[in-house]
C-alpha cells in the first residue's frame, strides 16, 4: 500500500491531538476498586477476579497464580489442567476455607497476609477431599463430580493446619456420604447453587466441630421415572450420577466375570467404557418400536469394557447368555452388580427397563 504524504499527516494528527479522559478514583475498599475496573475495562483484555487477586495477593516469595498452577499439577491425575475454569474452582474452594463462602468476589475484602498463610491448609483441604471422593465415593475424575461445588464443600470440611489431620469419626464420613447422594440426586447445585452452597459450608462446619448439624437435610423426590425419562449425556448431573451409582456396586464384566477396572474407566470421564446392555444396533432394528430416548434412557447403561462390548456386538441378551460364564452363582453374581434382573434374557425390553430402573431406584434410596 502507497501512502500520501496528507494520509500520514493525517494519520500522525489523529495520535497528537487525540484527548484521552483520565478519571481520578481513590479508595481503600477493594471491592469498589475491582466494580469500577470491570465497568471502565469493557473494550480492553478482560480480567477476572481470580486475575485481580493475584496482583492484589502478590508477594516476593508468594505468587497466587503460579501457586494455583502448581496444585492443578499436582492434580492433574484427578482431571485438573490449567485453564481458567479449574482456577476458579480452586478460588472458590480457598474462599470456602478462609470466608465460609462459595463466593470469591467477597476475597476482595481479604489482605494478602490472610492468603498466603492459610493457602497450605487449603491445599490441604483440597487434596483431602479428593481423597476422600475417590477412595470412599469411587470419583476419580472432576470430570466425573456431579458438581463442582461438592468439592467446595468438602474442601472446607477437610482443611486443615495440620498435613495429616486426625482420623475423620465414622458417624460424620456417614452423614457426608448421605449428604453428597442426596446433593447429587436432587442436582442441589444444577444452577450455580451459591445460597446452597455456603448453607451446606456452614452445616459440615457444624459437623466438623460436633455440633448439630442439618447437612443432608434435603428434601429430595426420587421414583424409577429419574432412570427412565433421563438420557445417557456424559455432560448432565444424572448422569455423572448414575454412573456413580454403578461404580460404588463394583461390577463385573459381563463375558469375562471379571472386575472392571474402575479407576482406569472412570479416570478418562469419557464414554467409551459405558455401554448399552441392550444393543443400540439391535433395538433400532426394531423399526419404530423404540425412539432414541427410549433406546439410551439411563436404564439401559452399564459400565462395560470394551472388550466385551465388541464381543456383544449387536447380540440380544438371549444370544450373548451363551458367551457369559455358565456358572450359575457366577452369573447371578454378575446380574447383581450391575443391577440387572433375570429377566433381562427374555429380550423383553420394556421388562427389563421397568424392572432394572426399580433396582436402579433401591438402590439409589439406600444411599440417600
Amino acid at each position: 500500500m502507497n501512502w500520501k504524504a496528507e494520509q500520514i499527516d493525517d494519520l500522525v494528527n489523529r495520535f497528537t491531538q487525540a484527548i484521552i479522559p483520565v478519571v481520578h478514583f481513590e479508595s481503600e475498599q477493594r471491592n469498589y476498586v475491582a466494580t469500577v475496573f470491570e465497568r471502565i475495562n469493557r473494550k480492553g483484555v478482560e480480567l477476572d477476579i481470580f486475575q485481580l487477586l493475584s496482583v492484589w495477593n502478590w508477594s516476593e516469595d508468594f505468587d497466587l497464580k503460579e501457586k494455583f498452577t502448581e496444585t492443578s499439577e499436582d492434580l492433574e491425575m484427578f482431571g485438573f489442567n490449567e485453564n481458567g475454569e479449574q482456577h476458579k474452582l480452586l478460588l472458590k474452594c480457598c474462599s470456602a476455607v478462609i470466608m465460609n463462602t462459595a463466593n470469591p468476589e467477597n476475597f476482595v475484602e481479604l489482605q494478602g497476609d490472610e492468603v498466603r498463610q492459610k493457602f497450605e491448609e487449603i491445599k490441604t483441604g483440597i487434596f483431602s477431599a479428593i481423597d476422600f471422593l475417590r477412595t470412599e465415593l469411587k470419583v476419580f475424575s472432576v470430570k466425573l463430580l456431579p458438581m463442582e461445588n461438592i468439592l467446595v464443600v468438602l474442601a472446607s470440611f477437610f482443611a486443615s493446619q495440620h498435613k495429616q489431620p486426625s482420623p475423620i469419626p465414622e458417624k460424620q464420613y456417614a452423614t457426608i456420604k448421605r449428604w453428597f447422594w442426596r446433593s447429587c440426586f436432587s442436582q442441589r447445585y444444577a444452577k450455580g447453587g451459591v445460597k446452597s452452597t455456603d448453607f451446606d459450608i456452614k452445616e459440615i462446619q457444624k459437623l466438623k466441630n460436633g455440633i448439630s448439624s442439618r447437612l443432608g437435610d434435603i428434601d429430595i423426590s426420587l421414583d424409577s421415572s429419574y432412570f427412565l425419562k433421563n438420557v445417557f449425556n456424559m455432560r448432565s448431573i444424572a448422569t455423572k450420577t448414575f454412573i456413580l451409582l454403578l461404580a460404588n456396586n463394583e461390577p463385573l464384566n459381563f463375558i469375562q466375570g471379571t472386575n472392571v477396572s474402575l479407576e482406569n474407566v472412570l479416570s478418562q470421564g469419557n464414554r467409551k467404557e459405558f455401554h448399552h446392555i441392550y444393543p443400540k444396533s439391535y433395538l433400532e432394528k426394531l423399526v419404530g418400536i423404540y425412539k432414541p430416548e427410549q433406546i439410551n434412557c439411563l436404564a439401559n447403561f452399564s459400565i462395560l469394557s470394551r472388550t466385551d462390548n465388541n464381543t456383544i456386538k449387536d447380540r440380544p441378551p438371549s444370544q450373548y447368555r451363551s458367551l457369559m460364564p455358565p456358572e450359575a452363582d457366577v452369573l447371578s453374581r454378575i446380574l447383581e452388580k450391575s443391577f440387572c434382573p433375570r429377566e433381562i434374557f427374555n429380550d423383553d425390553y420394556d421388562t427389563f427397563l421397568k424392572l432394572r430402573s426399580e433396582l436402579l431406584l433401591k438402590r439409589a434410596k439406600e444411599l440417600c
